[in-house]
């Protein structure tokens, strides 16, 4: 998913087609502003969860209270246990979506070792125009803070740090790194966009680099330079960059929808419909230059971008991917999840039992890949084992989230 730009008025030669793909990006977005799926509660609540109303700054605190959220420890949840998993899950927000001085809702956190499943704050964070929005960096979360971006222990146990003042940043393909990203006059999408590699354990940041002038975002960076959503005359790519040379076109990458992306490999759908449903879900190697390409699976609309930031599609290892395919009929907004072994010559889709859902419902990885995390019957957090059948089911209302992050939570 691309951010938002100015928009463009009619006859100023801007292709149809484009104005299609940006008006569903714009779609997209207003889900994630609405919260999107489900009612996510605790057992004794009613609230409906959204996602923090959105501008091009941090927004400033609502005048009402906040609900205060429980103690961290007291009453804990059931959750879900998934023997040698290694991985805390946070999944934000969780109730209302009232902001004050002190952060917004709370998220739960939920230990797939222990089943502990409580709800905790997640100190200072706000609202803003922007995607990464909270994402997982190894053992830590790096976040949108009222301050810029900051960085806490993943079970949000710990004090938050801020890495710097701009909200604006993008994963690094540098292990415990990230890039915080400065657009002219802080308001995103105004060149130039200057990025710095960021430490997120500590340390000096690295020197600044100006993107190319065509260059709308950085998405991430990656083994093979950076990886940049680029302006064509007509339409938007997506490219690889590094300093000093010009801009490489990812194949077929026109009019491009995300699905996820890694340090080594970038998922998009291709022939996207203006109901956000691509006909094909393109897998490039950045090292290799290798291609694979998914169609839609039978039976099915098309493939369901989530766009980059907002959900772990591949796997760690890179052996996996995760995507939803729309169910018939097409009005409905409902899908179902698959899985592709991007190891296996065949590279079926296989389709995940019980994963009917919305779309842009959430999914998420296990820390050493071995588990699919997704929303099963009842709208509950589910797992499935990809090598062996197994499903885990539990009673954590999930996925329709606006960050679902998994993170490890045990040495190695």
């Amino acid at each position: 998913m691309r951010t938002a730009q100015a928009s463009r008025l009619p006859g100023d030669g801007t292709d149809p087609e484009a104005v299609i793909r940006e008006a569903r990006r714009h779609q997209r977005r207003r889900y994630l502003i609405a919260g999107v799926t489900l009612v996510v509660v605790l057992a004794a609540s009613a609230a409906v969860i959204t996602a923090a109303s959105l501008g091009s700054h941090p927004r400033q605190p609502a005048s009402r209270p906040a609900r205060t959220a429980p103690a961290p420890g007291i009453r804990p949840l059931p959750g879900l246990i998934l023997a040698g998993a290694a991985t805390t899950v946070v999944m934000w927000p969780v109730g209302r979506p009232v902001f004050t001085p002190a952060g917004g809702p709370p998220a739960y956190v939920d230990d797939l070792t222990t089943g502990h499943l409580t709800r905790r704050q997640i100190p200072g964070i706000a609202g803003c125009d922007c995607l990464p929005y909270l994402i997982g960096v190894g053992k830590r979360l790096v976040y949108v803070s009222a301050g810029g971006t900051a960085v806490i222990p993943a079970d949000l146990a710990g004090k938050p740090r801020m890495l710097g003042t701009t909200p604006f940043f993008a994963p690094s393909a540098a292990q415990g790194h990230i890039w915080l990203v400065r657009f002219r006059g802080g308001v995103q999408g105004r060149a130039p966009v200057r990025v710095r590699p960021v430490p997120v354990t500590g340390g000096p940041p690295g020197a600044a680099v100006t993107l190319p002038a065509e260059a709308d975002m950085l998405i991430r960076g990656t083994d093979a330079g950076l990886l940049l959503d680029v302006r064509h005359r007509r339409s938007s790519g997506l490219a690889l960059w590094a300093p000093g040379s010009a801009p490489a076109n990812l194949p077929h990458s026109s009019g491009w929808d995300g699905f996820d992306a890694t340090s080594l490999l970038v998922a998009y759908g291709t022939g996207c419909d203006p109901y956000d449903r691509c006909q094909m879900l393109r897998i490039f190697n950045v090292v290799t230059g290798r291609l694979v390409s998914f169609p839609a699976p039978p039976g099915t609309a098309g493939w369901v971008p989530d766009g980059f930031d907002l959900v772990s599609a591949i796997s760690p290892g890179n052996q996996m991917i995760a995507a939803y395919a729309a169910t018939r009929p097409k009005p409905k907004d409902q899908a179902r999840l698959y899985v592709i072994r991007l190891t296996s010559p065949s590279h079926r889709p296989t389709a995940v039992p019980s994963s009917a859902a919305p779309f842009y419902t959430r999914t998420a990885w296990s820390a050493k890949g071995s588990w699919l995390l997704y929303q099963g019957g009842g709208g509950h957090l589910s797992a499935y084992q990809v090598t062996t059948g197994k499903i885990r089911t539990s009673s954590t209302p999930c996925c329709g989230y606006t960050a679902m992050v998994a993170a490890p939570n045990r040495p190695g």
